[in-house]
């Protein structure tokens, strides 16, 4: 009872002291154990790998008893030196890495890590509950489980979706620092959907300060808000509701909110894509990508958009249209199309 109290006592000391100092205290005590079992008058034991294999048996308690001390002064500082400081200054090991982990893994759920190291991830900038849930299940869908997920927002305490996400908590979503934390200027992607429109725009105005190559998507509840952050940063694609117009249309169009949400579907079936236009590909006939989209890919073209900021869709052109490369277009199929799997230049030569 009084060795177990010992124990008690000396971990709770210990766990307390630096790693430097436990360093020094491992080395000390393993020395001066060996220099003990020297003075005992063991032979075998003393060898320098026996030793190291011996004092490691110990520490973790498992004994496997190939080798012990041979004489009676030796067993009496097994028990009475080796044991006991073995044991304490590894459980205080063990206690010591073990706080650090999981401090670690706390400062990850509450969103006080930084992540300014990763790259070619997705931000995702608030959380309004059951919608944000929907878009980190269809980012997973879309990259297919591998892409990275940084959650950002000021009214959680922790994070929502911890197995596949990590959480960035602010103050307030106009914080630079908080961006920079999350990665922003190597991210793929940003998306911002904040709980007011005033706060999309200040997240959308401070990500784009940063500066980076990330897309960024900023949803609003008003269009009029759209058209402000547009006059300062034109790259910026914005969106709103279209409730009311998918509406009025499926009023006039029987079955329209169908193929609306259809074409926006990740679910099995055609879904909407684009495809940047390598600049090497030259201008080239709206009609050729038509007739090429359908027959190599069963794709449907439903249109290009030039390379300005920012990207207007023109729909349905006609088929003389020439599109310039690098312009974008806008297809619907089963899967995306890479622009390696269209061999542009020989199939309209």
């Amino acid at each position: 009872m009084l060795l177990l109290r010992a124990l008690r006592i000396a971990r709770k000391h210990l766990a307390t002291v630096s790693w430097t100092a436990l360093a020094v205290l491992i080395a000390l005590h393993f020395a001066s154990a060996w220099a003990l079992m020297v003075l005992s008058g063991e032979e075998r034991l003393v060898e320098p790998v026996v030793w190291a294999y011996f004092y490691a048996t110990v520490a973790l308690t498992v004994g496997f008893g190939d080798f012990s001390p041979q004489t009676d002064a030796g067993r009496m500082v097994a028990a009475f030196y080796l044991m006991p400081g073995a044991v304490a200054l590894l459980a205080s090991m063990i206690g010591k890495t073990t706080a650090v982990l999981a401090g670690l893994w706390q400062r990850g759920l509450h969103g006080k890590r930084s992540y300014r190291d990763m790259e070619h991830h997705t931000i995702l900038v608030g959380w309004n509950g059951r919608e944000s849930h929907r878009i980190v299940d269809l980012l997973r869908h879309e990259e297919q489980g591998r892409g990275e997920i940084v959650i950002i927002d000021v009214d959680l305490e922790a994070n929502p979706r911890p197995d596949e996400a990590r959480f960035v908590k602010l103050a307030t979503l106009a914080d630079p620092t908080g961006y920079v934390r999350a990665g922003v200027r190597a991210a793929r992607r940003v998306i911002i959907d904040a709980a007011t429109d005033e706060q999309t725009l200040a997240a959308a105005m401070a990500v784009r300060a940063l500066g980076g190559d990330a897309h960024v998507v900023a949803q609003f509840d008003r269009a009029e808000s759209a058209t402000l952050l547009k006059r300062h940063h034109p790259e910026v694609e914005c969106t709103t509701p279209v409730q009311a117009e998918l509406i009025v249309r499926a009023s006039h169009d029987l079955g329209a909110s169908s193929v609306a949400m259809e074409m926006l579907s990740l679910a099995d079936g055609p879904t909407q894509y684009s495809l940047v236009l390598p600049l090497d590909t030259g201008s080239r006939r709206y009609g050729d990508y038509l007739v090429l989209l359908r027959r190599q890919h069963r794709a449907t073209l439903l249109g290009y958009a030039l390379r300005e900021a920012p990207l207007k869709a023109i729909l349905n052109a006609d088929d003389d249209t020439r599109v310039p490369a690098g312009a974008t277009l806008f297809y619907l199929a089963s899967r995306r199309i890479k622009a390696a799997d269209m061999p542009l230049a020989s199939a309209m030569a």
